[in-house]
């Protein structure tokens, strides 16, 4: 039976004859919801034009290398072209031209031209914002927008997206929706559940005029949350979020057009009560036709509400997963040292770590921690920290819960649950457990690191490679009891927190305002934080490569990795020291606290990559860094005993508190330093668990055991007959689709913004400053590992986070700029021993910056300005 080339929108019940969006729009006509009128170019059509412009064979060319892993980027490109620039055949645009006067419009009329590809708007995979849209076209124009929608679907950033959610052999198909522009007075979209948490209200978004700008993110929206059980009661409680707004897109006779707003009409909100609650109520109707929670573009003109596209809400959180609550949670002091999404063994001990190490340290210290309460939760497979909780806990104990975000970076609490400072004598029982801890800290912490150290030796995969699944199974069991006899994490924190807190309090009135740069700058150089000796390491391995000039010339004009390097010089005292550096931090890596991220002796070639940049510039030796560092710590020292004057009582408390600082400061880098022993232990361990499970086939690979979690690793072996390479491919396909998904660093209740804050006016933003210094030079965003190659000297680094992994890049770096971060951030202790000019917590700074825009960093101040004007 021939297949209809256009469909009316009503008939479009098949999505592979009318692809995904058009489907959607044929169930919402069938349940009598008000959709505008139109039609569907089918999928037969277009492989009609395939066919009669010599089309199919190049597609059938591109199915062929997907099949057997070729590179299709090439005949991708050309079939792209070869789409473009074919002419109509006669018959098919007599049928389409036809067809859409058929709609009884005039040729006055402006129309969406809009994609419906077979795997769009599904369940496993929206597609969403990959194909292109076209607004406002005249009726000469539609032919050239249908080509230019099919001529998008082989687009590189789709093949990608389509490699990664789907098969190979199923490149899919283009049909094209035709619709009436509406003259919308105000449009959105809404979710039937909130697509971040998970919880069970109506989110909207919504702006004056055309949804477009806040489809495509260049506007940011006003935000509405409805919470009803049944919104057609009208009995809704709505939170609103309203945004100044400039400007609308609107329909006009000659085309789209914005308009300027006044300043009432900016600043008042897009959309009544009546109306938010009539949407919710159609929200919540489609979620129930469509069974399942639903994402729902839609616009408001002087008719009423209409339809534009309903599809499936893909990244939800999934079921089993508990409401936010009233909490509030934040991805800092996570961020930096987890992968963008972590593994499920990393997230599961990164929760197990939390309640047996943190939380059930302040249970012990008579803290009150409401019932069902979680310290770290995951949201679209990121985990964020109950910051709410921590909040809670800090007052309950009488301390300052608003150092939190200075110390550990993200955004001041703004959901505080009320909470009252416990009894003076549990306080008193608190303070003395609390000092015990930290005295532990102190006194153990040499043997504790010997013990973490030697377990990485002993566990090398060498000595483990006969082993078998029960003998490494028990030794990953005696690691986890290893751990909880010796931990001391919350110690530590304590130490640090308790100087910090007293400083805060007192450097003010004695040092005055710029009190945290003279903290900084005094806190330079110690040569005691063993993250940051890495950086001296690196610049030792600089200094011997230019000792010896066929190294030299082999390691910067002939690019040898590390391999070559051992064929070619392997008695070099370069390679000696190079095997040093990776006994001594090759168990370091960025996203190191997820067990699945390689370490640094896993992919030696990256530090050499190091080597190499700095062998191309002028970077400063080892011994002039440390003479750097020590003129800065004793500037600083100066003028702080200079402002405290003949107060020898403040000097004297001031020292103490400094020399303590210095002290915990030094064991929190170490601990972290130990505790990456013992990860590379169960790293180890676990490659070769995987290895004989893959063995047994109970999984695919050995690093599929990563995507277990702690609770199921130790029960794979009893329970053999579950198809856990079926847990492992789902589990691979969910990490695949939240990578996808853009995430804020802050959830508060239901209340987060889709579209980003707009940026500086005046080219200056402020954040909190982590190392004292003052430096001038062109961005180089450092988004992950593969953007290292780019940094160069004088560079200044402009990151999400500072991962300590990143350690060895300082030495290059002339400056450092985080989105989030705080003083106590691990990579920021480390800037800031180093003497690396630094800011963190500057919100959105990746977003702004391009590479090569010229960048001035304070880190005395926090200020970092950008000068637009300038580039590479």
């Amino acid at each position: 039976m021939e297949r209809p080339l256009v469909l009316p929108l009503a008939a479009c019940t098949d999505s592979s004859l009318a692809g995904g969006k058009a489907r959607g729009l044929a169930q919402l006509i069938a349940a009598d919801m008000s959709v505008p009128s139109g039609l569907c170019a089918t999928t037969a059509f277009y492989r009609e034009f395939l066919r009669q412009a010599g089309l199919t064979g190049a597609v059938d060319s591109l199915r062929a290398a997907a099949l057997s892993g070729g590179d299709r980027a090439p005949l991708a490109r050309d079939l792209r072209l070869r789409i473009l620039k074919a002419p109509w055949p006669g018959d098919l645009r007599h049928e389409l031209e036809t067809s859409v006067l058929n709609l009884g419009l005039n040729e006055a009329t402006l129309w969406a031209v809009r994609s419906s590809a077979t795997n769009e708007d599904a369940m496993q995979a929206s597609f969403a914002g990959l194909y292109r849209t076209h607004l406002g076209i005249r009726f000469s124009g539609i032919l050239a927008a249908v080509q230019d929608l099919w001529s998008s679907l082989w687009e590189e950033r789709v093949l990608a997206y389509h490699r990664k959610t789907a098969e190979a052999s199923s490149l899919p198909e283009m049909a094209v929706v035709i619709q009436p522009m509406l003259d919308a007075t105000v449009a959105g979209v809404a979710y039937s559940i909130d697509p971040v948490t998970g919880e069970n209200h109506i989110v909207v978004d919504a702006l004056p005029g055309l949804g477009a700008p806040l489809v495509d993110g260049t506007a940011t929206p006003d935000h509405y949350v409805v919470r009803t059980e049944s919104p057609a009661t009208g009995d809704a409680v709505i939170t609103r979020d309203i945004i100044v707004k400039s400007s609308a897109l609107r329909v006009g006779p000659d085309g789209l057009r914005t308009e300027p707003l006044p300043h009432d009409a900016g600043a008042s909100s897009s959309m009544s009560d009546r109306q938010l609650i009539e949407l919710a109520a159609v929200t919540k109707r489609i979620e129930a036709l469509l069974g399942h929670p639903a994402d729902v573009e839609w616009a408001i003109d002087q008719q009423g509400l209409w339809l534009l596209q309903a599809r499936p809400v893909t990244v939800a959180v999934g079921g089993g997963q508990t409401s936010a609550g009233e909490w509030e949670w934040s991805r800092a002091n996570l961020k930096e040292t987890m992968p963008e999404v972590p593994s499920p063994i990393g997230l599961s001990f990164l929760e197990r770590f939390m309640d047996a190490y943190i939380i059930k340290h302040y249970r012990r210290l008579g803290c009150r921690i409401p019932e069902g309460a979680c310290s770290v939760r995951a949201f679209h497979g990121r985990p964020y920290i109950n910051t709410t909780l921590f909040h809670s806990l800090i007052l309950q104990l009488g301390g300052d819960p608003s150092l939190n975000a200075e110390q550990m970076g993200g955004e001041p609490v703004s959901i505080v649950q009320p909470e009252s400072v416990l009894g003076p004598l549990v306080r008193l029982r608190a303070v003395r457990l609390m000092w015990r801890e930290m005295k532990r800290a102190v006194s153990d912490s040499p043997r504790y690191f010997a013990d973490m150290k030697q377990q990485a030796l002993r566990y090398q995969p060498d000595n483990i490679r006969d082993w078998k699944a029960d003998d490494l199974d028990r030794h990953l069991e005696e690691l986890g009891r290893r751990l909880d006899r010796q931990e001391m994490t919350f110690g530590i924190v304590l130490g640090v927190g308790q100087c910090l807190q007293t400083f805060s309090t007192l450097l003010p009135e004695w040092l005055g305002e710029d009190w945290r740069g003279l903290l900084n700058a005094a806190l330079q150089g110690k040569g005691t934080v063993i993250s940051a000796q890495q950086i001296h390491r690196v610049a030792e391995l600089v200094a011997a490569v230019r000792q010896d000039e066929t190294l030299l010339h082999g390691i910067v004009n002939e690019k040898w990795d590390l391999a070559t390097l051992r064929r070619q010089a392997p008695r070099s005292p370069f390679l000696a020291r190079f095997d040093r550096y990776l006994e001594e931090f090759g168990h370091r890596g960025t996203g190191e606290s997820d067990v699945m991220s390689p370490r640094f002796a896993d992919r030696p070639d990256v530090v050499l990559d190091v080597v190499r940049v700095q062998l191309s510039g002028p970077v400063a030796r080892p011994e002039d860094i440390v003479a750097r560092q020590r003129a800065t710590r004793a500037a600083a020292l100066e003028t702080i005993r200079a402002r405290l004057g003949w107060r020898l009582d403040r000097l004297a408390v001031f020292l103490w508190c400094y020399r303590r600082l210095c002290r915990f400061l030094a064991l929190r880098e170490a601990n972290r330093h130990h505790l990456m022993y013992y990860s590379a232990a169960v790293r180890n361990l676990l490659l070769r668990f995987g290895a004989c499970l893959a063995a047994r086939g109970t999984l695919a690979a050995p690093d599929d055991v990563f995507y277990l979690t702690l609770e199921e690793r130790a029960s794979v072996l009893s329970a053999a007959e579950r198809d856990w390479k079926e847990t492992v491919r789902l589990r691979k396909a969910d990490r695949l689709r939240w990578l996808a998904v853009q995430m804020p660093d802050t959830i508060r209740n239901s209340q987060n913004r889709t579209g980003g804050e707009s940026g500086p006016t005046d080219g200056s933003l402020r954040g909190t400053p982590i190392s004292t210094g003052t430096v001038i030079g062109p961005a180089r965003l450092v988004r992950s590992m593969a953007d290292w190659p780019k940094v160069r000297p004088g560079d200044i680094i402009v990151a999400p986070v500072i991962d300590p992994g990143m350690a060895p890049l300082f030495g290059i770096a002339a400056g450092l700029v985080a989105e989030m971060g705080g003083t106590l951030s691990h990579g920021a202790i480390i800037a800031r021993e180093y003497g690396l000019p630094a800011v963190a917590n500057v919100s959105g700074i990746v977003g702004l910056l391009k590479d090569g825009e010229r960048v001035q960093v304070d880190g005395g101040s926090g200020q970092v300005h950008i000068d637009s004007a300038a580039g590479n």
